[in-house]
């Protein structure tokens, strides 16, 4: 008996290697409505996931440091992805509301989601910002939190940062 060819044909989509670390649907804005990862990610060499909480006081001075990175590379193909410990969903969107970036969503599956992110990328403790390829998923550094609050930081010295993530090898 084989299989018939409609049956066959309703096969499960294969996901994309960012849809297989951070989930089907991301945010870009607190409260805004789920866009899909692998049309937001489509273009994109790099994603830095940022692992912060509100309630975090180092988050809390990160933040602001990221955000100016995050202006210093736009147009170099790098985004940045929100991984909230936050503990409910009013601090997620209080605290996510102040950031440009994308987010996992904080809603059913987030919480599987982020633990396998953390197990699978060693998270110590936050904040943490870690650096992927965003079209294999493939690890690239760990060192990006230290990297980016290093030094004061310039549109040259952050770009100069991002060709260093590039130029790793994976």
């Amino acid at each position: 008996w084989t299989m018939p060819a409609a049956a066959a044909a309703v096969k499960k989509p294969l996901l994309t290697p960012m849809e297989e670390l951070l989930g089907t649907k991301l945010l870009e804005k607190a409260k805004g409505p789920k866009k899909d990862t692998k049309t937001l990610l489509k273009d994109k060499d790099l994603v830095a996931l940022y692992f912060s909480a509100s309630w975090c006081k180092p988050c809390q001075t990160f933040s602001p440091l990221l955000m100016e990175f995050y202006d210093h590379i736009e147009g170099m193909n790098v985004d940045v992805v929100f991984v909230s410990s936050d503990r409910t969903t009013p601090e997620f969107d209080e605290y996510y509301g102040h950031m440009p970036w994308l987010a996992i969503p904080s809603d059913a599956g987030a919480a599987k989601i982020k633990n396998n992110l953390s197990q699978r990328l060693k998270i110590q403790g936050i904040p943490s910002l870690i650096v992927v390829d965003a079209k294999t998923g493939e690890f690239v550094s760990d060192k990006a939190r230290y990297e980016v609050t290093g030094t004061f930081i310039d549109e040259k010295q952050a770009q100069g940062i991002v060709t260093k993530w590039k130029g790793l090898e994976r």
